[in-house]
C-alpha cells in the first residue's frame, strides 16, 4: 500500500477529529481504492475515484446502499482497526474480484469506518511488466516530434494513449475558433462512439478531470451519448493552453474501468499532447522564418516574374534597369534590349509620366497616372492604367517602380456590357409592344371568324380569310415567344428520374416522327442520378431540341439520338449530361456562332427565339448548354446539376 498524505495518516491514528467533508476530500487524496462507511447503519457514505474505477459503479449508485452491495458477506460488527481480512468486491458487470481490505475507524468514537482495498491483487509481476509497457509507450510517444506532419503525430499519438490507458476508444477534440464547438481531430478505437462534433459548453462543464459512469448524472453531451450508445465509462480531460481551452481529451469504454486509467494519467497525457501541438507550432514558425530569411530574394523574384501587371525598374536617372515578362509582352521587347535605355523612347505616348516620375525622384508616395495610351513595338495602341511608385533605400530614393495594368479586355468587356444593356431595354420595349399587339391581333381573328360564318363555304374569299387566320395565328405565337423571354421565370425545383422524363417527351411525339421517318433512340445511363430542377420548363428545353432537329431532317430514314450520362465538374459536383443528336445537313458556320442569341433562326418561319429562351431556362437552372454542327448532322448538349441530398 502506498503511503497517503500526513494529514490523513494523522486523521486515522486519532490524533484530530474528521469532519466528513474532511475525510471525502482526504480519500480521493489516496491512491488506495476505499470506501468510507456508517458503523451504525452499516450504509455506504463515500467511494473514491480509485475504487469507483474498479467497480465500475459512481458515488451516486452506491451512496447509502449496505456495505454489502460492494462488499458481499463481510461482517462490520466483529472487525477492528487496523484489522485486514479476505473478501470479494461485486462490480457492475457482477463479476467477483478476489481482495485483500483492511479497516480503519476513524474516530474514537467509532462512528466511520474506511475500507481500504489492498492492491495485492495484482501480482508484482504484472505490475512490473505493466509499468515497463508504460515507460515504452510514453517513450514513443516523447519521440513523435521526430517524425511526420501534424495530423499523423496526433494520430499516432492518441494510439499510443489508448495502449497507455487500456481503454477501448480514445479521441481528441480541438476547439474551433471560428464556431462554438468542438470537432473531432482523432480517434483510436471505434470511430463511432463519439459524434464528430460537441458544443463548446461540454469543454466548460470538463474544465477539470472527470470519470462519468452509466447511472452517475448527465453533465454533458458528450455523456448522453455515451448513454445512448450504452457506452460504460467516460474520462475526460481538458487541453488548456494559456488560459484559454485548446481541446478535450476523451477515454471511454463498455467493460470495467482499467485499472491503469486515472484521472492523473488522463491530465498528465492530455498536456503531452497538447505540447505535442506547441512544439509543432514553434518548429513551424521557426522553419517560416528560417525560410523567409534563406529566400526572400527569391520569393521576391517570383513575384516579380510572376505578376500580372507589366513592372519597370528606373534608376535615378530614369533609366530602365529591369522589367517583367508582363511588361515584355505589353510592350513587344524583350528585357535585354531596354535595359539602360532611357523610359521615355520606349513607353511612347503618355504625356503625363514625365510630370510623376519626377515627383517620385522628391520621395512622394505613390503616384496614379491613371489611364494612358500606350504604343507597342509594332505600332499598335493599347490602352492601360498606371502608377509610379518609389523605392526607398533609407531616407534616399534609390529607383522607381512603374506599374502598368493592360485594360484593353475591360474596354471590350465595357462595350460589351454597353451593348447587352441596349439589348435589355430593346427587349423590354419589345415585350410591351407584344402585349399591346396581342389584343388587336385577337380581335382581327374572331371578326375573320365571323365573317367567314357568314360566307358560302365555295367563297372564294374563304381562302383569303383562312390564310388571314394562320398569319394571325403565326402573330400571336411570335407575341406569345417575346412575352416568354422577357417575362421572369418561376421555377419550382425538385428532383426528377431522367429516363421517364425523356422518355415522357419522346412518345409526345411520335407520331410526328412516324411521318417524317424518323427514328429516336434513346440512351440513358445505369444508375444515372436524379436531375434538380424545375420539369416543366426543362420539358421545354428539350422539346423545342427535338423539333428542331426534327425540322432540319428530311423524310429519307434519318435518325434522332437522345443520350443521357453522367459527367463530373472541377469541383467534382455530379452533372446530368443529356445530348440531342440529329443527321441533318447541319447549322451555318456564321449562324451557329450566334444560334442562341433572340432573333436568330435559320427556319422562314421561325420568331428565333426559340433556342435564345432555352438557354434563357439553362441558365436559371445553373447549367450549361452548347451546339456541335458540321455538314451531316448536328448535336446540342445540355448539363444540369444532379440532385445530391441534403
Amino acid at each position: 500500500m502506498r503511503a497517503i498524505s500526513g494529514r490523513f495518516s494523522s486523521v486515522l491514528k486519532g490524533k484530530n477529529e474528521p469532519g466528513l467533508e474532511e475525510i471525502t476530500a482526504l480519500l480521493n487524496f489516496d491512491e488506495t481504492p476505499a470506501a468510507l462507511v456508517e458503523n451504525e447503519t452499516r450504509s455506504i457514505l463515500f467511494i473514491n475515484s480509485r475504487l469507483m474505477r474498479v467497480v465500475s459503479y459512481s458515488h451516486r449508485d452506491v451512496f447509502r446502499k449496505n456495505v454489502g452491495f460492494l462488499f458481499p458477506g463481510l461482517d462490520l460488527s466483529t472487525s477492528f482497526s487496523g484489522e485486514i481480512r479476505e473478501t470479494q468486491i461485486k462490480r457492475r458487470d457482477l463479476t467477483p474480484l478476489k481482495a485483500r481490505v483492511r479497516f480503519d475507524f476513524i474516530d474514537k468514537g467509532g462512528k466511520w469506518t474506511v475500507i481500504r482495498v489492498l492492491p495485492e491483487t495484482l501480482d508484482e509481476q504484472e505490475r512490473k511488466l505493466h509499468l515497463e509497457d508504460t515507460y515504452r509507450l510514453l517513450t514513443r510517444f516523447s519521440r513523435l516530434a521526430d517524425t511526420g506532419d501534424i495530423a499523423e503525430k496526433i494520430y499516432q499519438g492518441v494510439d499510443i494513449i489508448c495502449e497507455i490507458l487500456g481503454c477501448e476508444t480514445v479521441c481528441l477534440y480541438q476547439a474551433d475558433s471560428s464556431l462554438p464547438q468542438l470537432k473531432r481531430v482523432a480517434v483510436s478505437g471505434n470511430v463511432e462512439d463519439f459524434p464528430r462534433k460537441l458544443p463548446s459548453t461540454d469543454l466548460m462543464k470538463l474544465e477539470k478531470p472527470t470519470i462519468w459512469v452509466t447511472g452517475s448524472r448527465i453533465m454533458t453531451e458528450l455523456h448522453r451519448e455515451a448513454r445512448v450508445k450504452n457506452i460504460e465509462y467516460v474520462a475526460s480531460a481538458p487541453m488548456l493552453e494559456g488560459g484559454g481551452a485548446f481541446g478535450l481529451l476523451v477515454a471511454a469504454g463498455k467493460g470495467g474501468i482499467p485499472v491503469s486509467l486515472s484521472l492523473d494519467g488522463m491530465e498528465m497525457l492530455a498536456s503531452m499532447l497538447l505540447a505535442l501541438f506547441q512544439q509543432q507550432v514553434l518548429v513551424n514558425n521557426l522553419n517560416e522564418r528560417i525560410e523567409r530569411s534563406m529566400y526572400s530574394v527569391n520569393l521576391k523574384n517570383q513575384v516579380f516574374e510572376s505578376m500580372n501587371e507589366g513592372v519597370i525598374i528606373l534608376d535615378n536617372l530614369l533609366k530602365i534597369e529591369q522589367i517583367n515578362p508582363a511588361a515584355e509582352f505589353m510592350l513587344g521587347y524583350a528585357a535585354w534590349e531596354v535595359k539602360g535605355q532611357s523610359y521615355e523612347n520606349i513607353l511612347i505616348g503618355c504625356d503625363r509620366l514625365l510630370p510623376a516620375l519626377v515627383d517620385a525622384q522628391k520621395g512622394k508616395e505613390t503616384l496614379n497616372v491613371g489611364k494612358a495610351v500606350l504604343n507597342r513595338r509594332n505600332g499598335h495602341a493599347f490602352p492601360v492604367l498606371m502608377k509610379v511608385i518609389p523605392v526607398h533605400l533609407g531616407e534616399s530614393v534609390s529607383a522607381i517602380e512603374i506599374l502598368m495594368m493592360d485594360i484593353s479586355e475591360h474596354e471590350e468587356s465595357k462595350a460589351v456590357t454597353q451593348q447587352l444593356e441596349h439589348r435589355a431595354v430593346l427587349g423590354d420595349y419589345t415585350a410591351a409592344f407584344a402585349h399591346d399587339v396581342r389584343n388587336p391581333i385577337n380581335n382581327i381573328s374572331t371578326g375573320l371568324q365571323l365573317l367567314a360564318a357568314t360566307l358560302d363555304e365555295n367563297d372564294p374569299s374563304q381562302d383569303v380569310i383562312n390564310r388571314m387566320q394562320g398569319d394571325c395565328m403565326r402573330l400571336d405565337h411570335l407575341m406569345e415567344s417575346f412575352l416568354a423571354f422577357s417575362r421572369p421565370m418561376e421555377l419550382k425545383y425538385e428532383p426528377f428520374e431522367v429516363e421517364p422524363f425523356l422518355k415522357r417527351i419522346i412518345d409526345r411525339w411520335l407520331p410526328r416522327m412516324s411521318r417524317v421517318n424518323v427514328k429516336p433512340i434513346l440512351h440513358v445511363e445505369d444508375q444515372l442520378p436524379k436531375i434538380f430542377g424545375d420539369p416543366r420548363s426543362l420539358e421545354n428545353v428539350f422539346t423545342n431540341l427535338i423539333s428542331n432537329a426534327l425540322e432540319a431532317m428530311t423524310d429519307n430514314g434519318d435518325t434522332l439520338a437522345i443520350k443521357a450520362v453522367k459527367v463530373l465538374e472541377i469541383n467534382h459536383h455530379p452533372l446530368v449530361e443529356i445530348s440531342v443528336s440529329d443527321n441533318g445537313p447541319g447549322i451555318p458556320q456564321d449562324i451557329k456562332t450566334r444560334i442562341f442569341e433572340p432573333f436568330v433562326t435559320t427556319r422562314k418561319m421561325g420568331t428565333g427565339l426559340g433556342l435564345a429562351i432555352t438557354k434563357q431556362i439553362v441558365n436559371a437552372h445553373k447549367g450549361s448548354i452548347k451546339v456541335e454542327s458540321f455538314p451531316g448532322g448536328t448535336v446540342f448538349t445540355v448539363q444540369l446539376p444532379a440532385d445530391i441530398g441534403e
